[in-house]
């Protein structure tokens, strides 16, 4: 017995097709079978290839199996949508989707800890982007947007220059989704949660998958690095971009509106970043950093000095405290001079001289490594120098941090009027939309009447007759 799957059937024979993708014709008598169905059937004769319809049948059959199999090798992905751009969110916790042309979610993964616990129980299978959005974003009221301030970075990217969707489009498009969810349940902390759009080229997203980071936050890791801002992506990964602010004022600073770098300008920075451009640069800024502070010590030093040495030539009793005369003589004006003067000068030059040998005698001046001697309690120690540098640190943080908030409220009030602009211009629309239907309806109306008058005349004229 041989076995073969039916390619033919007519009225007298079967034509089937045999493991070795050779054919035979098998006498049909009382067989029932169909299409494509493997049956068993007894050893014939092998059929007479050179006749031309058989050979002819033969190549359709053969045409119609392959396209059959190549369909199928190909349906799951002709019938299925595919992931056209990625969209990524760090609050801190961090999560990234990935979208089809419709913008529907087809996938959606946490990129840490907090973002693995954060899509539990999401259903996102084919949902809408901006619902799914929503749901993240109740979810992370019960903790991250729960504290009353947060630096949320949104980032997006397509994964080819060709997709159907605009990454800029869709970035913007959560970063004002996120903001209307704050102005909503935060409306009097608006201030403190500052939300940034940031358009990655598809570099960024193949590097930050690597380092096991986010798109966005591996976007604040090289623009904070080209600053000169010494960041790592341990950091990153273990610290929210929030508290990654608050130690560095200069993260912050990069995420302002208007600092952002472009997309071709994040593309020069991983570059920069495989060839170690950008630790350079840290480098360089530090050594920068420690040069100013050491000329800032020094000179505050030396004014200290200056002071010092003033302050004690002014309340020295030994040193002259009037300008000398024309003769030279201390004490002595350029006139006559009287004798009680003189005798009331000694005197009190007497006691000065009987104070300063009842006090202690003055240690010994301290020498700076220049070489030159300074007056006793001139010079500050490091510890001292350390705290006001850490004040100052501390007060230009704040600074910056009030301009930050002040900047986000502006922008915030400009949009929510835009808003509200946008809303009256509607309402404005509709209502002029209904004045005219008002219009038209009071202008149908004689109409209906005068036609009503006509019907009700033809058949009183119709009555009389």
């Amino acid at each position: 017995m041989n076995k073969g799957i039916v390619m033919e059937i007519s009225e007298k024979s079967i034509i089937v097709m045999r493991p070795d993708g050779k054919f035979d014709r098998v006498p049909r008598k009382n067989r029932s079978c169909e299409i494509g169905e493997e049956i068993d059937y007894a050893a014939v004769k092998g059929m007479d290839w050179r006749s031309p319809s058989i050979a002819g049948r033969s190549a359709i059959v053969a045409a119609v199996v392959f396209c059959l199999v190549l369909f199928a090798s190909f349906n799951g992905k002709l019938g299925s949508p595919e992931i056209v751009a990625y969209v990524s969110m760090d609050i801190n916790p961090s999560i990234e989707m990935g979208i089809d042309k419709d913008e529907n979610v087809l996938e959606l993964r946490g990129l840490n800890g907090d973002g693995q616990v954060l899509i539990e129980a999401v259903e996102y299978k084919g949902k809408k982007l901006e619902a799914v959005t929503a749901t993240l974003l109740d979810k992370a009221e019960q903790t991250a947007l729960a504290k009353g301030e947060a630096e949320i970075i949104i980032a997006s990217t397509t994964v080819s220059d060709s997709a159907a969707v605009s990454d800029t489009v869709i970035a913007e498009k959560v970063r004002q989704q996120v903001t209307k969810h704050i102005q909503l349940t935060h409306p009097n902390q608006t201030g403190s949660y500052q939300v940034a759009a940031i358009t990655a080229p598809q570099e960024v997203r193949a590097e930050a998958d690597k380092n096991g980071v986010s798109m966005g936050k591996y976007t604040v890791y090289l623009n904070a690095k080209n600053n000169g801002t010494p960041v790592t992506i341990e950091e990153l990964k273990k610290e929210s971009v929030l508290k990654l602010s608050k130690e560095k004022p200069e993260v912050s600073k990069a995420l302002e509106p208007g600092k952002l770098p472009d997309k071709a300008a994040i593309r020069a920075l991983v570059e920069e970043e495989k060839s170690g451009k950008l630790d350079k640069k840290v480098e360089e800024k530090q050594k920068e950093s420690k040069s100013n502070n050491g000329n800032k010590g020094n000179s505050s030093g030396n004014n200290s000095n200056n002071n010092n040495n003033n302050s004690n030539s002014k309340n020295d009793p030994k040193k002259p405290s009037t300008p000398p005369s024309n003769n030279g003589k201390p004490g002595t004006s350029s006139g006559s001079g009287n004798s009680s003067d003189k005798k009331d000068d000694k005197k009190d030059d007497k006691k000065d001289d009987d104070k300063d040998d009842k006090k202690t005698p003055p240690k010994p001046a301290v020498t700076p490594p220049s070489g030159k001697p300074t007056n006793p309690g001139t010079t500050r120690p490091p510890s001292e120098k350390k705290d006001e540098d850490d004040n100052r640190k501390q007060e230009e943080a704040k600074k910056a941090e009030e301009e930050r908030r002040r900047e986000e409220a502006r922008r915030l009030d400009e949009q929510k009027k835009k808003d509200e602009a946008a809303k009256k211009e509607q309402e404005r629309k509709k209502e002029e939309e209904d004045r005219k239907k008002d219009e038209s309806k009071k202008k149908d109306e004689p109409k209906k009447a005068d036609s009503s008058d006509r019907d009700e005349k033809k058949d009183g004229k119709d009555d009389k007759r």
